[in-house]
């Protein structure tokens, strides 16, 4: 059963003479991944900064895990992480410097701390040496952000723009990221303008458009492209084309495809490539009708 998370009411938001948020009522479930999508503009960063507290509705409400968030109660900001435009690290700390500050504030032991950098950041090169933040570039500074949002693994997770100057690798390692928070019980708001992240991260969808929400996630569920997350070995290709008679496509670390009969297909080639020794990482069905509904809903 559903349980919501976040709960956003009747909330409208204006600057001076320009009405930003009109009426906006929107919920947001347990272990959901949602994605907030709209041009330059639009309000999707207002509605983020609303739900962390940094603004206040001019009319409406927000209950998220049971807080308003205007209230700036600090057990909130222990149960939330959050990627904004600015993010906040000291330019002349180094990371582990600045991480160090991060995890006390929420709470995080010292172990905890390591543990957590161990476990999902043991490979990250930003880690080492004693390079201050204010000379990293801007897509390690992006994945100081994310690790520090997912600090703790939080309960709730406002991400704005969270892809933006992140290479290949990094972008992989923060759909991993999203999938283990998600695991966990997270629920994760993302907004973007990176399409893909939000085609094959986001279970619901919503498009801000003239101050207004639209969830166009029912148009969505009728996709049939699927995803195989898995490195890009020709064999795996042939052994898809193969079993599901459609030639896949590979680009960002993943196969795409079309199968006739997912529920009888799907099931034999995950065992082929199994038996093929292929490490497969994710196999979803991916929302084929996501750029089409968007569309529509950026029209209508």
């Amino acid at each position: 059963m559903e349980t919501a998370i976040v709960s956003v009411n009747g909330v409208s938001k204006s600057f001076g003479q320009k009405k930003v948020l009109d009426s906006i009522d929107w919920t947001l479930d347990a272990g959901t991944v949602y994605g907030l999508v709209g041009l330059n503009g639009a309000g999707k960063t207002t509605l983020i900064r609303l739900l962390l507290g940094l603004l206040k509705p001019d009319t409406g409400s927000i209950d998220v895990l049971g807080s308003n968030p205007w209230r700036h109660e600090p057990s909130y900001y222990t149960a939330v992480g959050a990627v904004l435009e600015h993010d906040g690290f000291r330019g002349n700390c180094t990371f582990d410097e600045n991480i160090r500050f991060f995890a006390q504030a929420r709470g995080l032991s010292p172990k905890d701390l390591s543990a957590y950098l161990d476990e999902v950041w043991e490979t990250a090169h930003f880690r080492d040496g004693t390079k201050k933040v204010k000379h990293f570039s801007r897509g390690e500074r992006m994945q100081c952000a994310l690790c520090r949002a997912f600090l703790g693994w939080p309960k709730v997770c406002f991400l704005d723009e969270p892809t933006v100057a992140l290479d290949m690798d990094a972008f992989d390692h923060f759909c991993s990221l999203v999938t283990g928070a998600k695991q966990r019980g997270a629920t994760i708001l993302i907004s973007s303008h990176h399409i893909e992240a939000v085609e094959v991260l986001c279970d619901r969808i919503a498009v801000l458009k003239d101050s207004k929400l639209t969830d166009i996630s029912e148009p969505v569920k009728k996709a049939h492209q699927w995803i195989l997350r898995t490195d890009g070995n020709p064999e795996y290709g042939e052994t898809i084309h193969r079993i599901t008679g459609t030639k896949p496509s590979y680009r960002n670390g993943r196969w795409h495809f079309i199968p006739a009969n997912p529920d009888r297909e799907i099931p034999a080639l995950v065992c082929r490539l199994v038996a093929q020794g292929c490490s497969v990482h994710e196999i979803k069905c991916l929302d084929t009708a996501f750029r089409e509904s968007v569309k529509k809903a950026f029209e209508g």
